[in-house]
């Protein structure tokens, strides 16, 4: 008779589990990578100081790219105007030299006026050399002294040889000089025989100075043309010399700056880019 039993049983009840809800606005804004107002504001006006900061070092890049090829332009003149002046006073000499070697009347005086010329563009290049340094005070007060011996008059055999040999001894310490400063060998190769040939002019000029003859004035009118032309030789080359030292100092500076501009603009451009990605979450 059990169906007929009250069924007193319940249907199992089941107890609610406890759901964990992340009701945390900033937890929210956190996992959406929304970023605070305050914390907004900052990037912002980081990014525009880095905007600012890009926009001068490009400017910076540009004007100082533009003032190196200005420097370089202005060198490619101040070579042309310094062998125009090394040619002016080499054909001073060489004109000199002539003039005298052909017995002409005014050759004493074109040798005074050679020799002058000379003189001040020597002063004045030295003075101005030692006022920026691309002169040591040594080869000023040598130049200063063979300058002033080339003005001094002879009178007498003895005298001439004095005379010749103190510019031989100063013409052999700048040829040293202009050896040792020479860079690589086939240069001072060159400068070794540029030495050697005013060595041998200055022996004959001493010489036919000492005689003092008129045969002999021409022997040494003929040294003092092999010694021109030597001096000439070598002031062109130094002049080119000068003219690349400064060009590629100029390039290095400029290769050298637009490396260093470019990684910084670059690693500027990279923080921009990171913070417009971290802007993008800002309410």
């Amino acid at each position: 008779m059990t169906g007929f039993l009250p069924n007193n049983r319940q249907n199992p009840q089941h107890s609610p589990v406890a759901r964990k809800t992340v009701l945390s606005p900033g937890d929210a804004m956190r996992r959406n990578r929304v970023l605070p107002p305050a914390q907004c504001r900052d990037n912002r006006a980081k990014l525009a100081n880095l905007r600012n900061l890009i926009a001068a070092a490009e400017r910076e890049y540009r004007e100082m790219t533009l003032e190196l090829d200005r420097l370089n332009d202005e060198g490619r003149v101040w070579l042309v105007i310094d062998l125009i002046h090394k040619t002016a006073l080499a054909s001073l000499d060489l004109g000199a030299a002539i003039m005298q070697l052909t017995g002409h009347k005014a050759g004493d005086a074109a040798r005074a006026l050679a020799d002058g010329t000379q003189t001040f563009s020597d002063i004045h290049t030295g003075a101005a050399g030692v006022a920026n340094g691309s002169v040591s005070g040594t080869e000023f007060a040598r130049t200063l002294a063979q300058r002033a011996l080339a003005h001094t008059p002879a009178k007498g055999a003895g005298a001439a040889y004095a005379k010749g040999t103190a510019d031989l001894g100063l013409g052999g310490w700048a040829s040293i000089d202009s050896i040792t400063g020479a860079q690589g060998r086939s240069a001072a190769n060159a400068r070794t025989a540029e030495a050697g040939v005013e060595m041998a002019a200055g022996l004959v000029q001493r010489t036919a100075d000492t005689l003092d003859t008129p045969a002999a004035k021409r022997v040494g009118a003929a040294a003092q043309i092999a010694k021109a032309m030597a001096s000439y030789n070598r002031e062109l080359e130094a002049a080119f010399n000068r003219r690349l030292e400064t060009s590629g100092g100029l390039m290095a500076t400029k290769a050298t700056f637009q490396a260093t501009m470019q990684r910084s603009m670059a690693r500027y451009r990279r923080d921009a880019a990171e913070l417009e990605t971290l802007l993008e979450g800002c309410l």
